[in-house]
């Protein structure tokens, strides 16, 4: 009777938990990986994906449309690397793709650096997301 029990009460387990990376970014700015992966918040409104990161600074936001196809709609870079800037979908270099759950994007972002905030710049950046 107890081995029974046992049984059915492991067999109505919740099962294997998610992946060890999931909900995680890598980040790359100019081909440069960051030195940490950062913890993401996926939310899926439609076919409409907004991928943050928590907390949002240094960090980013990015939204993607999903759907007959994917397409990068806004970056925006919070201080990352000294950088803050944003990339829009018009942009011709941004892009993004979608492989099971992860999430990839890139482009290139125009803002400015932390120690000159007057003078314009632009990063390459790539993200890897898992959702």
């Amino acid at each position: 009777m107890v081995v029974a029990l046992a049984a059915s009460v492991s067999a109505c387990a919740a099962p294997a938990g998610s992946p060890a990376d999931a909900n995680t970014a890598r980040v790359f700015i100019d081909d440069q990986e960051m030195p940490t992966s950062y913890k993401v918040q996926c939310t899926q409104i439609s076919w409409l994906w907004t991928i943050e990161t928590e907390p949002e600074t240094p960090g980013f936001t990015a939204i993607i449309q999903t759907g007959a196809s994917v397409e990068p709609k806004v970056m925006r870079i919070r201080d990352l690397t000294g950088f803050t800037g944003s990339a829009l979908a018009a942009a011709a270099d941004t892009q993004a793709g979608i492989d099971d759950t992860k999430f990839h994007f890139s482009g290139t972002a125009h803002g400015s650096f932390a120690d000159r905030p007057t003078k314009p710049a632009e990063v390459r950046y790539r993200v890897e997301a898992r959702c």
